[in-house]
């Protein structure tokens, strides 16, 4: 595939990533994808693959690409534990997340966010799925009917009274389940 869709691809797990940054991955040395005779870079399956890898290292492990470079065995070896962060700064959040500044500003201009000093794994997960929905070209004026959504599901887990005595693991597990019912119905209905 050539380089617009492994960005594509890529994006859905690493939103931030953009063609720039494979090129600056290549031009480092940490991949190498074929050339067709024209000259345009082919990336296969493994490609991804290890950009995955190299990017897991780097967002989600906190490997400088200098560690990355100088270690390639980091790259092989499947065994590396990920670390659990439960403190980012908004910096980070938003490059994890793929989220704009602006897209931020525009999440607490419609009251979706909040401007925080710290943010967690939650919110992360959450500005990457915003991140998603302003990469199809949609904005925080579009995202209503998603804010009238969670506010019935919290009267759905309120109204429940099974769900006052559960622990914070359990009820996680019990809003995921949730998200997976309304998703599957949506899905069903497209």
């Amino acid at each position: 595939m050539n380089i617009g869709n492994a960005v594509k691809q890529i994006q859905k797990k690493y939103p931030s990533v953009t063609i720039s940054r494979l090129r600056f991955l290549e031009k480092e040395g940490l991949i190498d994808p074929k050339r067709s005779k024209g000259g345009t870079r082919e990336y296969t399956s493994k490609d991804i693959d290890k950009i995955l890898k190299i990017l897991n290292l780097q967002e989600d492990q906190f490997y400088s690409l200098k560690a990355i470079k100088n270690n390639k065995q980091l790259l092989s070896n499947s065994s590396n534990k990920n670390l659990k962060i439960d403190e980012y700064s908004k910096h980070d959040a938003l490059k994890k997340s793929g989220l704009t500044q602006n897209n931020l500003d525009d999440l607490i201009e419609f009251n979706f966010e909040k401007e925080k000093e710290k943010y967690n794994q939650n919110d992360v997960n959450r500005l990457s799925a915003f991140a998603y929905f302003y990469n199809l070209g949609l904005s925080a004026k579009n995202f209503s009917l998603l804010k009238s959504l969670s506010e019935r599901g919290i009267g759905f887990f309120e109204s429940n009274n099974s769900f006052i005595d559960i622990d914070e693991q359990d009820l996680e597990i019990a809003i995921n389940k949730f998200a997976l019912i309304i998703g599957s119905y949506i899905l069903e209905d497209t």
